[in-house]
């Protein structure tokens, strides 16, 4: 066989041309984000709200209000009303944080009492020993999950199914689970949704209800007239819910369950509703309105009241929380010094806590600003890029060919992983397409120089055996995720 290093011609113009050709074919063909819908409502907070929302992608139906002046407006976008359903996601840890300043104030609880004082199945567990403030606060220490299979999950988010580790769980369940949990970091403030959910579990058997849901409605959502905000049956979705999205407009599973319900889980409500619930804080007539005053040092330079997340600003603070489900995005902004309170409702993955913050008039400092990208993705994209770009390179200076079958292996599997992904929202179609045309392109360069490259090198024979195995393991990997995320799609 003749090993000599043929001459190809161009081989880094054909990469140059795979990936204009790509990015192009995909950019014409490829999934297109949706626009806003039509706007009804209040023509003036339609205009504030398409400004806020100028940047976002994907948010073609979307219900906002807001509160000034002591009049509240409503508009929307696409097929919507206000009392169009959504999912609240984690603003339900709002209602907690009022409860339990509510329920202090009754002599129910107290902020310092610890928690094994209310679920005694936690007694003389390190869980157990935490207290109620550093529940609401986050602060206790504990994981955001208790038990994850973390291959099962991503499988689930990939395909837009409800993640089971939420869905499966029972307030029995994760009351027992969390007796093993070991604390991590007490004291400073890391997300929880099991401390969210032990802290609802532990004020609805302070005040003898019994359960959590029973608890929200008798105590916040009947006495403000919230009739329109429900807390779910477990596997039973409202019927008449914003069907939820994920992607460009690929649908979701909406989420349900009984062990997650006051962190969010299965809560649904309207703009109609949640504005009435701002409607009441803002004129003190909610119970426990104090939850909203800042309280301790929280991430990213803001800090934390009782579940609040409370920002700065030049006007004065703003008390606010968004929320997130599998295809949902939501958030709600009060300004008690100005009057002021804004919501938005998504039924697509777009965040939107900047939107709601910008129809305050309050938007986001630069230095705080929630990332511009899908945290859950941009691995996927990574490692996309990264290896399309080795095999590339190989398939034009590589001087065997199972060193660049390896790197091809490895390329198609990451670029499977990335379109399943779906990260549509952050990073465009056509940067998928830049990638699959130069991995394109570097298969047709590999091929012209096919027949005139050994199968291995000279040297480093063992690293070539290694990347010609490790490429092979991970396309046989994506492979079989591609089967099982199709299997657990909606």
């Amino acid at each position: 066989m003749n090993t000599t290093r043929p001459r190809t011609s161009h081989p880094w113009l054909s990469l140059l041309v795979g990936i204009i050709v790509g990015a192009v074919a995909l950019l014409v063909l490829g999934p297109r984000p949706a626009g806003l819908g039509t706007p009804t409502g209040n023509p003036a907070l339609a205009r504030d709200a398409s400004a806020a929302l100028a940047s976002a992608r994907n948010v073609e139906t979307i219900s906002v209000a807001r509160i000034r002046d002591g009049h509240a407006s409503w508009a929307g976008f696409g097929e919507v009303s206000p009392d169009s359903r959504y999912e609240l996601g984690s603003i339900t840890k709002t209602f907690d944080g009022l409860l339990l300043a509510d329920a202090a104030q009754r002599g129910e609880v107290r902020l310092d009492d610890p928690l094994e004082s209310h679920l005694t199945e936690l007694a003389g567990t390190e869980v157990g020993s935490t207290t109620l403030a550093e529940l609401v606060s986050h602060r206790a220490g504990l994981p955001s999950l208790i038990s994850l299979d973390m291959v099962r999950l991503v499988a689930e988010d990939l395909a837009g199914a409800a993640l089971s580790a939420y869905t499966t769980a029972t307030p029995d369940q994760v009351i027992r689970d969390s007796a093993a949990v070991k604390l991590s970091g007490r004291g400073t403030m890391q997300y929880s949704n099991v401390g969210a959910s032990l802290l609802g579990f532990a004020l609805a058997r302070a005040a003898g209800a019994p359960d959590w849901a029973t608890y929200v409605r008798a105590r916040l959502l009947e006495p403000l007239g919230m009739h329109d905000t429900s807390v779910g049956e477990p596997g039973r979705p409202s019927s008449d819910l914003m069907p939820p999205h994920q992607g460009l407009g690929s649908p979701t599973e909406a989420w349900t369950g009984s062990g997650y319900a006051p962190a969010g889980l299965g809560v649904t409500t309207t703009a109609a509703d949640l504005t009435r619930y701002a409607q009441a804080i803002l004129d003190g007539t909610a119970p426990g309105v104090e939850a909203l005053d800042a309280r301790w040092p929280a991430m990213m330079g803001w800090q934390i009241g009782l579940a609040w997340i409370v920002t700065d600003t030049e006007e004065g603070p703003v008390a606010w929380h968004n929320g997130g489900t599998g295809g949902t995005r939501t958030v709600l902004a009060i300004d008690r010094s100005r009057g002021q309170a804004a919501l938005v409702l998504n039924n697509s993955t777009q965040d939107v806590t900047g939107a709601g913050m910008d129809l305050m008039g309050t938007p986001f400092d630069d230095s705080v600003a929630l990332p511009p990208f899908d945290t859950d993705t941009v691995a996927w994209v990574g490692v996309g890029a990264l290896l399309t770009l080795l095999f590339s390179v190989g398939a034009v200076r590589g001087r065997s060919r199972a060193r660049i079958l390896g790197q091809g292996l490895a390329a198609a599997g990451a670029l499977l992983l990335w379109w399943i992904a779906a990260p549509w929202d952050w990073a465009a179609p056509w940067v998928f397409g830049a990638a699959a045309g130069l991995t394109l392109a570097a298969t047709m360069v590999t091929a012209r120089r096919w027949a005139h490259l050994p199968w291995m090198p000279q040297r480093w024979r063992h690293g070539t055996v290694i990347t010609l195995a490790l490429g092979g393991a991970w396309l046989a990997a994506m492979v079989t995720l591609a089967l099982w995320v199709a299997t657990l799609a909606p």
